[in-house]
């Protein structure tokens, strides 16, 4: 497999965990917690995955993009981190056997702040990102005709960015 490929399929695996974990109530703590425990293993392959990136912070120039791109990255990780520390701290299935008294107020807050805060952020970083994605989906999918190639991607990214707004509306 190709690690473009690879790399893809862990960021759809990625989308769809953060999707299944927004909508707490409908899935059940139980499954929320094995769903979130799931996105951590797949944040840390992610980023072995994207070491490169992470290798080059310090070298070239930082342009507008780059800044807003880092920054952004510095936030999500603290989202990320943020959400799964206070989620191990309340668990009561998955990390069950982690025994932490009296912080289960706090950290539920702190749980839903960073949860919260890194969906919107998350999105961003997916947003910057879009144009990287439809190019890499448009040469694994199978081309439409070639008058209709453009106006079936433009159609398609709409669609699949209006489907994600209205869900990130009501989960």
């Amino acid at each position: 497999m190709k690690m473009q490929k690879l790399k893809m399929i862990i960021d759809v695996l990625l989308t769809i965990a953060l999707l299944l974990l927004m909508p707490y109530g409908m899935v059940g703590e139980a499954a929320h917690e094995w769903i979130g425990a799931a996105m951590f293993v797949l944040f840390v392959i992610h980023h072995i995955l994207n070491w490169k990136w992470t290798k080059h912070i310090g070298k070239g120039k930082y342009g507008a993009f780059r800044i807003v791109q880092t920054g952004l990255v510095f936030f999500i990780l603290f989202s990320i981190l943020g959400s799964m520390v206070s989620g191990i701290a309340i668990s009561r299935h998955v990390f069950a056997f982690i025994r932490i008294r009296g912080i289960s107020a706090p950290a539920r807050t702190v749980h839903m702040i960073c949860a919260y805060w890194g969906f919107v952020l998350m999105s961003l970083h997916l947003g910057l990102h879009w144009r990287v994605i439809l190019g890499a989906a448009g040469k694994m999918l199978p081309k439409p005709e070639m008058d209709r190639q453009k106006n079936t991607r433009t159609w398609t990214a709409r669609l699949l960015g209006a489907a994600i707004a209205v869900y990130g509306l009501y989960a």
